[in-house]
């Protein structure tokens, strides 16, 4: 059996779309005084045709000669912001302290481009207060309220921001952008996993997710799935052959009650041929409790799909676990998972990951971070069932993660993590690594297409133990559930 299995898995979806649409919307907010004469002009022009870079070094020559110039230094604050070095500019910002209206301003957006909701709020509410009608806070106004459980909450700063300027294009990438989370969607998602265990798994699948009020989401999934290993291995099924096909239909709802908290059920039945059905789902909540830090806890029963052998025999999951996201600044990330679960063959697993990034580059065209993952695991016994049961595994690796603009609507989401494994029948630790690219292109559009590929490499005792997914995802979003709540200038 293989020591460990790492798939692409579709639903990291969402993370990468987070990623794009901090790209896309960051080009936004472009300047409508006419700037004065020189290197600072020329620096304003490139950044105004966007060149960022080239606008952001031309500032700095300009800079060294004229550090006075506050008007310069807001104006690079702004080109960092819009290149997506949310970081460095807060950081420019601040060297200019005190703040006037213009800096604070210009503080807000850049929260609301950076994910801090709440911040950018409560920068905005006195200009916003002020004036809903002004053009520069509605747009503000509009990109931090579409962030979390209740987007809809954007819409009407949305409307005054079209009622300023209704042909302009930062209108239309901010309509955009609010219309994002109020799609519903359909999706069809296709997947083949393949080990070097001869174990593989080909699943396909029918999803909708249809937003019926601005807390309520209905959610279904249909899903036919077959998983086969040789006749003559030791994974082979039970039931004879070489071969378990599952079929599953789960249906259900999501209700947000409020901007930073959700909760998602989600039952159904999963049907073995040949063999019973079960009951699975999951029952989740979460809570943004702050700018920084998110958390949530799932609880869920389902099988344990790693081989012919565990499906045939109703080897089931039951289990909880608890998940936390830190932000503690705009360049740094750590996350982290508990999992606490009981399988059906009397047996316990107990099982912690943490995952650490660190931003190094944001120039407009990608996005680079560093880190690290840990890994630790252990079941109570080994029952021989199917899957793989260590009494404690551990796993450490540095890991690269990059996203590439390919263009407002496309781009390409890498990783890679090579590190070191070991399980208590290793003399030593051992390799392993994990890649996997996503490309995903219609980011912003009604047809959404995914694909993704995954490949994990092991050595242990007996050699070497490889993986393999490839996965395919095509999605219709669409405003018609609510058609009244979804932006009408977002263009296709």
């Amino acid at each position: 059996m293989a020591q460990v299995t790492s798939t692409l898995r579709i639903h990291s979806i969402a993370t990468a779309a987070g990623l794009l649409l901090a790209f896309a919307t960051s080009s936004a907010f472009a300047q409508d005084t006419a700037p004065p004469a020189g290197l600072d002009q020329q620096a304003r022009e490139a950044a105004w045709a966007g060149r960022t870079g080239e606008g952001i070094r031309l500032m700095d020559a300009y800079l060294a000669t004229h550090p006075d110039d506050r008007a310069a230094r807001l104006d690079r604050a702004r080109f960092l912001a819009w290149s997506g070095d949310y970081a460095a500019a807060i950081e420019a910002l601040d060297a200019i302290a005190p703040d006037s209206p213009e800096a604070q301003a210009l503080r807000a957006r850049i929260y609301a481009w950076a994910g801090r909701r709440n911040a950018s709020l409560a920068l905005n509410a006195a200009a916003y207060g002020a004036d809903p009608a002004d053009y520069d806070a509605a747009y503000t106004q509009a990109l931090a309220a579409r962030q979390g459980e209740w987007p809809h909450e954007a819409l009407p700063a949305l409307e005054a921001a079209e009622a300023a300027k209704p042909d302009g294009k930062d209108t239309r990438d901010l309509a955009r952008a609010v219309r994002l989370p109020l799609f519903s969607s359909v999706a069809l998602p296709v997947s083949v996993y393949r080990d070097s265990d001869d174990i593989e798994i080909r699943s396909v699948g029918l999803q909708a997710d249809v937003r019926v009020g601005d807390p309520w989401r209905l959610l279904a999934e249909v899903t036919s799935r077959e998983i086969s290993a040789p006749i003559d291995g030791p994974w082979r099924p039970v039931t004879g052959g070489d071969s378990v096909d599952e079929r599953r239909v789960l249906v259900g709802a999501r209700y947000a009650f409020s901007p930073d908290a959700a909760l998602e059920v989600e039952l159904g039945r999963s049907d073995i041929d040949p063999g019973d059905g079960e009951t699975v789902g999951h029952i989740e909540f979460g809570q943004q409790a702050s700018d920084a830090f998110g958390w949530r806890v799932r609880a869920e029963r389902d099988r344990v799909l790693s081989s012919p052998l565990a499906v045939s025999l109703g080897v089931l999951r039951e289990g909880v676990t608890l998940s936390g996201n830190w932000r503690p600044t705009l360049r740094d990330n750590l996350r982290g998972n508990a999992t606490f679960e009981h399988l059906t063959d009397d047996n316990h697993r107990t099982a912690l990951d943490l995952d650490y990034r660190h931003a190094v580059v944001r120039n407009g065209r990608l996005n680079l971070d560093i880190g690290g993952q840990a890994e630790w695991q252990s079941y109570s016994r080994n029952p021989g069932d199917g899957y793989y049961s260590p009494d404690r595994y551990e796993r450490i690796a540095p890991l690269a993660s990059a996203y590439v603009k390919l263009g407002d609507d496309a781009g390409l989401f890498l990783q890679g993590a090579l590190g070191v494994q070991r399980d208590e029948t290793f003399d030593s630790w051992k390799r392993a690594a994990d890649f996997s690219a996503q490309f995903t292109f219609g980011i912003f559009s009604h047809w959404q297409l995914v694909a993704s590929v995954g490949y994990s490499q092991r050595l242990n005792q007996f050699g070497r133990y490889e993986g393999r997914s490839v996965g395919l995802e095509l999605r219709y979003r669409f405003c018609e559930a609510r058609r009244e709540r979804c932006p009408a200038n977002a263009g296709p």
